[in-house]
């Protein structure tokens, strides 16, 4: 029995040569990738470095620096080192690369590796043992070195030694700097990188400043000038908007030494939205600064809490302010306010005081952080109030709320007072009625006659205590004469005087009326004085009769006729060929033009009339103004009377039922009939027939005015009557007062004779 031949095996020499270079292509990944992974750890250091120094980054855009150049690494390790160290390399690979590099093996080499692996049923021993001495001889003269391409790896390792050095020397010469990269790329610390300049600004908290909307806003950047180099130039550069630069303003001229800070401003004007920017100058920078707009805070409701002095006599009241407030001189205000933001404190400032005083702090209501109160305890004067609110968000309102208080002062009553049926002279036993209003805004409480008899101290009389707290009082009291002793040539001055209820001054105000000069004259006198006035009042009277006699005769010429059957006609033209123009004129009657006569054409005939007419309607209306006057003077005259204790039933009867009643029926109904009698004839002037009616009719009324107005004058005659009456009977009196003295004197003398006798 036969065994199985052995397995052909590759010679030692060929196995250990191919191992070799298995290593060796391992060993040239593993340190290509590790001087490429050091390379790009450099490249990403110095990047970083320099990224991080010029613009200083935030936390994030540095912490995906970091990320970026790990997660790089990581992929480039992996590409160059792990992924190709972990192929596999086969016997038969290691034969076909040196069997490409190095040709005298004559593919002796390939076939003995592929062989080795044939079962030796398959393959000759001989052959095989044959293939592997003819591979083994080249082998031993190969240079594996000649294998690989040492540029890749040189490069590697030359970039990775440069950056390694690099970074060592940096370390090495600025450790501090070093650490600050630590601190800021792998910490992803906020620790700012060491500058010849340092900048501050003011008002940014948390690099955050906020301020109301459409305001400007003020910022003020500070260069330490301790530091090597203060900026000349410091800008504001804008995020956005295309990067806009703006440069702040230099604020003087700081001396290092001396002034610690180098100041600079700039002005944003009109927010109306959140702008972020950048603050630079030399090699500092402050980045991410932000203006935040918000609402500028303001009241949007204000009441006024009123509790007004006692003597106004008025219940507490909430007014809403809604400009200048009126209010009771001594009222307590309290100002309720509410804001359209969380506040934290309210300036009250009253300019106007005198002394000037600091403004007031109020602090918000405790349950309501938008809401305060303001309370002024007694309001003597007008005051003017600004309050400036300060929000949450640390905003002071742009413009200061004006509140204006106008303290009202209590005014003096007043008296609309008149003297009725009293002239400028009284009787000794008149009776002085005064009539009329007192008003007073919060309340009477008294009111009484003042008076004083030629210059001997005023006294008073009271006339009455208005009940409650009326601001009213109609006024229709007397004085009686009789009880002040008057005598005739004395003068009496009068006057009403009211005083109201105000208590804060120590006494009330005092309105008074106006201030009556009065003569005391005897009855005798003052009927003396009436009657001329009345004889003048006659007289006015009988103008107006011959006024109204005017109206008349105008009325009665106006023409309806036609023009060639007027009976003027024929007479008119030859009396105006006889005179001249201007004396034509002047003959002509009320209304009619100088040619009247002449012109007799239907145009100029209702011309005419409708002059004649309103001549005679303007004429009616004066002359019925005229008597109501007359009427009312009469009435006068009749109070006088009464009122100063002279009348006579007879003096009432004639000068109240034939005078003034009378007279007061002829201005009040019988003129105005007249009036629409020649209103309805203006409207029928075009019509002949009707017009002469209408004309008719007017002069009917007119007749009986005439008519009514001389039974007045006839009453009015009989003044003159009983004027020579009283004169006749005060001459029979002296004439008996004479006869008794000469009856008493001759008595005397016969007594005498008698005695000498």
């Amino acid at each position: 029995m036969t065994g199985n031949p052995p397995k052909p095996e590759l010679r030692p020499a060929i196995r250990a040569t191919l191992d070799v270079l298995r290593r060796r292509i391992r060993r040239y990944v593993w340190l290509q990738g590790a001087g490429a992974a050091a390379a790009w750890l450099g490249a990403a250091f110095w990047l970083s470095l320099a990224l991080d120094w010029f613009f200083e980054p935030s936390p994030a855009v540095r912490g995906a620096v970091l990320a970026f150049a790990l997660v790089g690494l990581v992929a480039l390790f992996w590409g160059l080192a792990v992924r190709r160290a972990a192929v596999p390399f086969s016997y038969s690979n290691l034969a076909m690369l040196l069997e490409r590099r190095f040709p005298e093996f004559r593919d002796s080499l390939l076939t003995a590796v592929d062989l080795a692996g044939v079962a030796s049923d398959e393959c000759n021993p001989h052959l095989l043992a044959e293939t592997c001495r003819l591979a083994e001889v080249p082998i031993g003269q190969v240079r594996l070195s000649r294998v690989f391409n040492p540029a890749p790896l040189r490069r590697s390792l030359m970039a990775a030694a440069v950056f390694v050095v690099s970074i060592a020397g940096f370390i090495q010469a600025s450790p501090d700097l070093a650490a600050v990269w630590a601190r800021r790329a792998l910490l992803l610390s906020d620790e700012l990188w060491p500058r010849n300049c340092r900048l501050a600004i003011e008002g940014f908290d948390g690099g955050v400043a906020k301020v109301a909307r459409g305001a400007d806003l003020d910022i003020v950047a500070k260069a330490d000038t301790s530091m090597p180099v203060v900026p000349d130039v410091v800008e504001v550069r804008y995020r956005g908007a295309g990067g806009l630069r703006k440069r702040m303003s230099r604020v003087g001229n700081a001396r290092p030494g001396r002034d610690e800070y180098q100041e600079y401003s700039y002005t944003f004007r009109g927010l109306l939205a959140p702008v972020t920017f950048d603050l630079v100058g030399g090699d500092a920078a402050l980045r991410g600064l932000k203006i935040d707009v918000v609402e500028n805070p303001t009241i949007v409701e204000m009441v006024l809490d009123c509790h007004f002095p006692k003597y106004t006599d008025r219940a507490p009241r909430s007014l809403p302010v809604t400009g200048l407030m009126q209010v009771p001189v001594g009222t307590r205000v309290t100002v309720r306010a509410r804001s359209n933001k969380d506040l934290i404190k309210i300036a009250v400032d009253s300019p106007l005081d005198d002394p000037p005083k600091p403004p007031q702090s109020v602090a918000p209501s405790p349950d309501d952080p938008r809401s305060f109160t303001y309370t002024i305890d007694n309001l003597s004067k007008d005051k003017t109030l600004l309050l400036t609110l300060s929000d949450a968000d640390g905003i002071k309102s742009r413009e200061p709320v004006r509140l204006t208080l106008a303290a009202l002062e209590d005014r003096r009553p007043e008296l609309s007072v008149q003297l009725r049926g009293i002239g400028s002279a009284v009787t000794p036993q008149a009776s002085i009625p005064a009539v009329g209003r007192v008003e007073d805004d919060y309340g009477i409480a008294r009111v009484w006659f003042e008076y004083a008899v030629d210059k001997l101290q005023p006294k008073i009389q009271p006339i009455a205590s208005p009940p409650g707290n009326a601001t009213q009082y109609r006024l229709a009291q007397a004085l009686d004469a009789r009880s002040l002793a008057l005598k005739p040539g004395q003068k009496l001055a009068l006057s009403v005087k009211a005083e109201d209820r105000f208590d804060l001054s120590g006494r009330p105000n005092v309105g008074t009326s106006d201030r009556w000069l009065l003569d005391v004259v005897t009855p005798e006198q003052l009927r003396t004085m009436l009657q001329s006035r009345e004889l003048v009042l006659r007289q006015r009277f009988e103008s107006v009769i011959k006024d109204v006699t005017d109206v008349r005769d105008s009325l009665a010429r106006v023409d309806f006729s036609p023009p060639a059957e007027s009976p003027n006609a024929k007479t008119a033209k030859p009396e105006a060929s006889k005179k001249p123009p201007a004396a034509a004129a002047k003959g002509a009657e009320p209304g009619d033009a100088p040619d009247a006569q002449a012109d007799r054409s239907p145009e100029r005939l209702a011309s005419q009339r409708l002059l004649q007419v309103q001549w005679a309607q303007q004429n009616g209306r004066k002359s019925a103004s005229e008597t109501g006057g007359l009427a009312e003077a009469f009435g006068e005259i009749r109070e006088e009377l009464v009122n100063n204790r002279i009348d006579t039933e007879e003096l009432k009867l004639r000068l109240e039922d034939g005078i003034a009643k009378p007279l007061k029926h002829i201005a009040d109904e019988m003129f105005p009939e007249l009036d629409r009698r020649l209103d309805r004839l203006q409207v029928a002037l075009s019509d002949p027939a009707a017009g002469g009616e209408s004309a008719k009719r007017a002069l009917e009324q007119v007749d009986a005015i005439l008519l009514s107005m001389r039974q007045v004058l006839g009453r009015m005659m009989e003044l003159e009557d009983f004027n020579e009456a009283v004169e006749l009977l005060k001459s029979i009196l002296r004439a008996q007062q004479g006869l008794h003295d000469e009856t008493k004197r001759r008595h005397k003398e016969k007594l005498r004779d008698l005695m000498e006798k």
